[in-house]
């Protein structure tokens, strides 16, 4: 090969180079950026939707109850309200997330979040959460609900993410939760039961 072919060669790998270099500082760039942070993303949910405040989860790591599962547990700071961020399968466009808050041991409102679910406002229609809303969690059996005629799969995706939080909260972790925060309020005040 001759010199003048090599430098030419030399000279478009250095330019590939020095472009894809460029192209990934730019888009590492744009990803921290744009990144969002799931746990900061659903604390600011949780005070979107009850008015109150969250700073600690409770459950990072969640739980799979059937074709359900949580995501995110949390407890608010003054513990009125357990925050669950859901996911039930088996809707026609997948996986169907909802918000979840328990107060005072009842659903207080269902939040439906990520979905691709196209028949989401048949529920609505229907009053489909009034189902929940409002009902004791110790007795309620979410999946024995009875699915929206020509809704059947979003309907079915949406008891198995509110039927998670539900199993959650009864299988005792919500209760825990709320026992030790009010046990740290009444050492904070100076109670005692003792």
């Amino acid at each position: 090969m001759d010199k003048a072919k090599m430098r030419s060669m030399l000279r478009c790998v250095l330019v590939l180079a020095a472009i894809a270099l460029c192209s990934g500082l730019l888009l590492g760039a744009f990803n921290v950026l744009t990144y969002v942070d799931p746990l900061q993303s659903t604390y600011e949910r949780f005070a979107a939707d009850t008015g109150a405040q969250f700073s600690k989860m409770a459950d990072e790591t969640g739980k799979t109850y059937g074709d359900g599962s949580v995501v995110y547990y949390a407890v608010s700071n003054d513990g009125a309200y357990h925050a669950f961020l859901t996911e039930g399968k088996g809707g026609y466009g997948g996986t169907v997330q909802a918000y979840v808050y328990i107060k005072e041991g009842k659903i207080e409102k269902i939040v439906i979040g990520d979905n691709s679910e196209t028949f989401l406002s048949k529920l609505e229609e229907a009053d489909f959460y009034a189902n929940f809303i409002g009902k004791e969690v110790g007795s309620l059996d979410v999946l024995n609900t009875d699915a929206v005629s020509g809704a059947t799969k979003s309907s079915t995706a949406v008891k198995n993410a509110v039927n998670a939080a539900v199993q959650y909260y009864n299988e005792g972790n919500g209760q825990e939760v709320l026992t030790q925060s009010l046990r740290e309020e009444m050492i904070a005040g100076g109670e005692s039961n003792g």
